[in-house]
C-alpha cells in the first residue's frame, strides 16, 4: 500500500511541475499579453555579458601644427596692407547718409581746421561745414552759417578752415555732403562727419 502511494506521488508531482499553473483552477494556459511564444512554448531572450573596451588614445604627430586662417571659399592670393594714401582711381562708393563718421578738428582761438576723407561718388556736388555753439546764452543765439567747400579731387583727404568763431567756446563741428538726387531733380544734403564738443582756445 505504501509502495503504491509512493509510486503514484512519483508520477503526479513531476506532471504538476511540468504543466505549471495550467492545472490550477482559474489560471489561463495562454501566455501573457505582449510575450512571444512559439510552437514549443514561450521563447526566451538570451543575453551575453559584454566586456568594456578602452577608449582610443590620440596619436601624437611629429610636430606642432601651425595655425591656418580661412578666408572664405576662394583662395587668398596675397596680403594687402592698409594705406592712408588715396589711389588715383576712386571707388564707385557714394556717401551713406545712414552713417556719420568722426571728424578731425584742430581748434584755434577764433577758428578751427577740419579734416575728413572724401570717398567721392558720381553725384557729389560739394561739402558744407558747420560749427554749432554748445554754450547757450539767454536771448538770440549767434548764427555763423556754413562754409561751402568744393572737392579739389574726385576722392582723397580734404581739410578746410572755419573762422569767425568765439574764443573759449564749445562747438560741435560737422560736414554735410551735397549730392544730386538719383532722379536728377535737385540736390540732397546730409551730415556725413561730426565731432564731439570741442572748445576754441
Amino acid at each position: 500500500m505504501k509502495r503504491n502511494r509512493a509510486l503514484l506521488l512519483a508520477l503526479i508531482v513531476p506532471a504538476l511541475l511540468l504543466s505549471g499553473c495550467g492545472l490550477i483552477s482559474g489560471s489561463s494556459s495562454s501566455p501573457p499579453s505582449g510575450s512571444a511564444s512559439g510552437a514549443d512554448g514561450p521563447s526566451w531572450i538570451v543575453t551575453a555579458q559584454g566586456s568594456a573596451t578602452p577608449s582610443p588614445k590620440p596619436t601624437s604627430g611629429g610636430g606642432t601644427p601651425s595655425p591656418s586662417v580661412s578666408f572664405g571659399f576662394l583662395p587668398r592670393t596675397g596680403t594687402t596692407a592698409a594705406t592712408r594714401t588715396p589711389t588715383p582711381i576712386c571707388s564707385p562708393n557714394v556717401f551713406n547718409f545712414s552713417r556719420i563718421a568722426g571728424l578731425d578738428v584742430t581748434p584755434s582761438a577764433t577758428g578751427a581746421t577740419l579734416s575728413w576723407y572724401n570717398i567721392g561718388g558720381y553725384n557729389l556736388v560739394e561739402f558744407r561745414l558747420y560749427a554749432i555753439s554748445q554754450d547757450l546764452k539767454v536771448g538770440g543765439q549767434r548764427d555763423i552759417g556754413y562754409t561751402v567747400v568744393k572737392p579739389r579731387t574726385p576722392c582723397g583727404q580734404m581739410s578746410a578752415s572755419l573762422g569767425n568763431l568765439s574764443p573759449k567756446t564749445h562747438y560741435v563741428f560737422s560736414v554735410d555732403a551735397v549730392v544730386t538726387r538719383r532722379s536728377g531733380d535737385g540736390t540732397h544734403s546730409a551730415t556725413v562727419f561730426r565731432s564731439p564738443a570741442i572748445p576754441t582756445l
